[in-house]
């Protein structure tokens, strides 16, 4: 009897880790901050992982909306990794309602967005948020992580520096 459930056991438990472990190894490990170039802008920050966010969001004050060649447009700065702020225009993907972590609701302007993170690079969603009293000043959420990363809260810029 011992015998019939061992082998049931390695039947269906077997495949199990070899699938896993592929899993695990098309898969990024990052930490719990890491830094985040956004080419098309040429800067450079450290970002804040957070698997419990939807999205991704840039810090960005003086938000304006602004109309150039009959589309809509969002004028705002934001900073770079030095605290130097830089004033950005960049066309309005949408808008979105958002969160966050009070219950408070805002809209959001979202922006499309090349982002870098180690060797991988893509284009994503970003909201933008005034994140001044935060520590940092990106957070990338699920829209970057599903299916490309795995985190590991321990360890912070597993990529690099």
């Amino acid at each position: 009897m011992k015998l019939i459930f061992l082998l049931l056991g390695i039947l269906v438990l077997g495949p199990v880790p070899s699938v896993h472990a592929q899993l695990l190894k098309e898969k990024v490990l990052i930490g719990r901050v890491e830094w985040v170039s956004l080419p098309d802008l040429k800067i450079r920050l450290k970002a804040r992982i957070d698997t419990g966010a939807k999205t991704t969001s840039m810090h960005a004050v003086n938000i304006e909306e602004v109309e150039q060649r009959g589309e809509k447009f969002v004028k705002f700065q934001t900073v770079d990794s030095e605290d130097k702020v830089v004033e950005l225009v960049r066309k309005i993907g949408t808008t979105q309602r958002v969160s966050n972590t009070a219950g408070f609701v805002s809209r959001r302007y979202v922006i499309k967005e090349k982002i870098k993170m180690g060797a991988i690079e893509r284009e994503v969603m970003v909201n933008l948020n005034d994140r001044s009293k935060m520590e940092y000043k990106f957070l990338i959420g699920r829209n970057v992580l599903l299916g490309r990363f795995i985190v590991d809260v321990a360890r912070s810029h597993v990529l690099g520096d």
